[in-house]
């Protein structure tokens, strides 16, 4: 996204817009893409494609990048490179760099998986390849799972300034073929004859760009098109097409055609913005960002859309339209929207519902608030100065280079590699983060050690919890803990099932499980069994051809015979029985800062509420309240008296583990 000061532009017969001047409809174009963009990113209701956002500032950014090129050519006969890209550069690098340095400084403010890669993400955004990186990375897009980076939204920002590196050069490998096409044939260059060549060029690589995206778009392969510079250069060479072939007046970069002074014609440049408008509100509203869309021209359909709003606001400025978006508050808005896009998507992840306690609307607009008034002081502060420097004796390219180079090595100094944790041995190397998320049915058994004489063996069964459990366990003396729990599967079977959004086909070794725990305990027959299961138990899940979830009387019945049989299992060789409680989670939030249903507390509690009566029912059996160790205000909590006891909402870290062994040791030992 990028907010670019036009160059001189007369429009129609009545106005002129002087250098350093800007047109307030296409301001007012800035403001409604950057509202998009909040929109979608904090989970606005009804409006799904907000992230189409980001192509109607690539539409403009093509259309006023390439005018100046034009306006340029028109009256030098050739580019200016370096001073092309120093303005670029003294637009866009200072609050850039600004704002990752910031995200450097507070990162923990961010959770651990969103900061996890933020070491390479922030050199990359650096040098202006961050959407590369998320390509290189497998970053989804819209995955509504794990933690997005902090840094994840300058992926545009990549885009558009390789575009700004390539398409002058281009655009000036033309002109010089051109120019020589024309000497050898003894006739001067014509001002028609190179913008129908950039026009012809842009339109070439519109095409190009646009079958690559129906080409490659699938599930598989989604976010390489939504990151990918080739396939969303389309939008950003729309608007180069349009200035190519609506620019006439090189010198004054004329906008205004002839035949816009015709009635008729003044009546097309005013409505053919309200089309626009029209096709990107119900784009807006319809597009999910699936590949199916991709695959069928959504992005070039909203690419044209934005064209058809922004080429006749900037021709015929005293169109309905063009006043509507030159009122003040979108222009204000539309003047500040590079720092707005900028410093949101860190803000959005800061300001989120577990730390504010809101959601909904209330907690949109404190983002935005807030949004909006660093956006102002990075103006004021950082933007407008930097902009209006003019140093006589400073290299400024080399000086912008020297900043990045100087950033990232700062941001290499204070972030670590980031080293994979050490692996309990004997086991093999899991990493949970990439197990889970949504989680992979996986079983890792610790290898069966003698047990010392009098130790008590201790049979572990349950999900991913009892896995990290287990998995940072420190030595505990007297008690052996043998691990047979599996990631990704509680009791219940069946499915498919929903988490964090996403509809999930269950796997097979889930719904094995009475077999498995039989023949391990036939096996094992340990003085002791735990278990901890309850996640996979809340979620929303297809049963007998219809979704329920705990609460409803016929899935409650089901999931206590569940219950009823593993505890059954578990105890037939005559072992103690001690069973956790599920603690509240909060995997991830939405969009607007509420919970996802397996997240919901009263469905926790609902869990735990039948655990117990299934539980009191069985001599032989107790209750071990992980809920209350890990929550004991009665709510979620990251932290329990200033020790972090999660790592991603779900899962405890081994600080928190270290902190819960003498506790879980003296449950399983005490009679």
């Amino acid at each position: 996204m990028t907010a670019v000061s036009a160059a001189p532009i007369r429009v129609g017969p009545r106005r002129y817009v002087g250098p350093g001047q800007s047109i307030p409809a296409l301001d007012g174009v800035r403001a409604i893409a950057v509202a998009l963009v909040l929109a979608d990113h904090g989970g606005v209701p009804g409006l799904s494609g907000g992230f189409l956002g980001v192509d109607v500032f690539f539409v403009l950014s093509g259309f006023l990048i390439t005018s100046l090129l034009l306006d340029e050519i028109g009256r030098t006969g050739h580019i200016g490179l370096k001073g092309f890209w120093i303005r670029r550069a003294r637009r866009l690098l200072p609050a850039l760099v600004v704002m990752v340095l910031a995200v450097v400084a507070v990162r923990g403010l961010f959770s651990d998986e969103s900061v996890a890669t933020l070491r390479d993400d922030a050199v990359a955004t650096f040098f202006w390849m961050s959407n590369w990186m998320f390509v290189a990375q497998n970053t989804d897009y819209f995955s509504q799972g794990a933690p997005p980076s902090p840094l994840q939204h300058t992926w545009s920002l990549a885009v558009e300034e390789q575009y700004y590196v390539l398409w002058p050069l281009l655009i000036a490998a033309v002109i010089a073929g051109l120019t020589a096409l024309a000497y050898r044939r003894g006739v001067t260059l014509s001002q028609r004859a190179v913008r129908t060549a950039v026009f012809l060029l842009a339109t070439a690589g519109i095409a190009a760009s646009a079958s690559a995206t129906a080409l490659m778009s699938s599930d598989g392969n989604l976010n390489r098109v939504y990151f990918g510079t080739d396939t969303r250069v389309q939008a950003l060479l729309v608007g180069a097409a349009a200035a190519a072939l609506l620019v006439r007046d090189w010198r004054g970069l004329t906008a205004g055609l002839e035949i816009f002074r015709s009635r008729w014609a003044r009546w097309v440049a005013w409505t053919l913005p309200v089309i626009g408008l029209v096709v990107l509100f119900l784009a807006a509203r319809i597009a999910t960002g699936s590949a199916e869309e991709f695959r069928s021209g959504l992005l070039i359909v909203v690419a044209l859309a934005a064209v058809l709003v922004i080429a006749p606001v900037a021709l015929a400025q005293d169109g309905p339209v063009a006043r509507l978006l030159s009122v003040w508050p979108l222009v204000g808005l539309g003047a500040i929207s590079y720092g707005v896009y900028l410093w949101h998507w860190p803000i959005f992840l800061i300001l989120n519902g577990e730390r504010t306690g809101a959601s909904g609307w209330q907690l949109f607009a404190l983002r935005c608030a807030a949004t909006v008034a660093v956006a102002a002081v990075s103006w004021w502060l950082i933007e407008q100065p930097i902009r209006e420097w003019r140093p006589a004796f400073v290299p400024m390219l080399p000086l912008a280079g020297a900043t990045a180079a100087t950033a990232a090595v700062l941001t290499m100094t204070v972030l670590p590699v980031r080293v994979a944790p050490p692996t309990p041995e004997p086991g093999p190397l899991v990493d949970i983060a990439a197990l889970v998320g949504p989680e992979v049915p996986v079983e890792v058994t610790r290898t069966p050690t003698p047990a010392a004489p009098g130790d008590l063996r201790v049979a572990v069964f349950g999900d991913s919890i009892a896995w990290t459990m287990m998995r940072y366990l420190p030595e505990t003396p007297g008690v052996d803990f043998a691990d047979f729990t599996t990631i990704g599967c509680g009791i219940a079977r069946g499915g498919p099932y929903e988490y964090v959004g996403q509809e999930l086909q269950q796997k097979p070794e889930c719904d094995e499980w009475p077999a498995r725990w039989a023949q391990r305990i036939g096996h094992e027959k340990p003085d002791v069994v735990l278990l901890m299961v309850g996640r996979w138990e809340v979620v929303d899940r297809m049963s007998e051809g219809r979704w329920t979830h705990i609460g409803e009387p016929g899935y409650d019945g089901y999931l206590r015979s569940e219950l009823n049989r593993a505890l059954d299992i578990l105890g037939s060789t005559g072992a103690r029985l001690v069973v956790a409680t599920e603690p509240y989670n909060r995997r991830a939030e939405k969009a607007d800062g509420s919970l996802y249903p397996e997240d919901q507390p009263d469905r926790v509690e609902r869990w735990n509420t039948m655990l117990r009566e299934v539980v009191d029912e069985r001599p032989n059996a107790t209750v071990l309240d992980l809920n209350g160790k890990l929550s004991p205000n009665g709510y979620y909590q990251t932290r329990v008296n200033g020790l972090k006891v999660r790592s991603d909402g779900v899962h405890p870290t081994p600080e928190a583990v270290e902190w819960l062994t003498p506790w879980l040791v003296e449950a399983v030992t005490t009679r």
